[in-house]
């Protein structure tokens, strides 16, 4: 994992899974491989069996380079989701006391808020599952 990623976003964001909605202030911008866009963490949510099945933590991430109109080909963006589920959000998980079953990573190109809809928003999502602690993509 890039150290210098982690450290950037868990220094500026001290993300805990302790609440509802972690949100973030003062948090700068820091590049993600393998797209190499600048992403900013805008927060975490613990989505309690919101389908009376699984618990959901939700990363959920500004990229305003979504909105120039040429966003990276979508097979670079789920390689993007893949490494931040395994590398930034399946160790807070795995570290949290919370019974998480599914991981979502969200892009969009502006701030929305969870729940709301935004039809000039351009938002990406992917959704994985967490088991023998390891993210695996689930196509939902």
């Amino acid at each position: 994992m890039d150290t210098v990623f982690h450290t950037a976003v868990c220094a500026a964001f001290g993300v805990m899974l302790a609440g509802q909605v972690c949100a973030t202030e003062n948090l700068r911008a820091v590049p993600v491989p393998p797209s190499g866009m600048l992403i900013e963490l805008t927060d975490v949510i613990l989505d309690e069996k919101p389908d009376q099945t699984f618990v959901y933590s939700r990363f959920r991430f500004l990229v305003p380079e979504l909105a120039k109109g040429n966003p990276p080909e979508l097979e670079v963006l789920a390689r993007d989701f893949e490494f931040l589920c395994n590398e930034f959000a399946l160790p807070i998980v795995l570290e949290s006391t919370a019974e998480v079953d599914r991981i979502v990573i969200s892009y969009s190109d502006r701030p929305v808020d969870f729940g709301a809809t935004d039809p000039d928003a351009r938002q990406f999502f992917e959704q994985f599952g967490v088991k023998n602690d390891a993210c695996i993509w689930e196509n939902y």
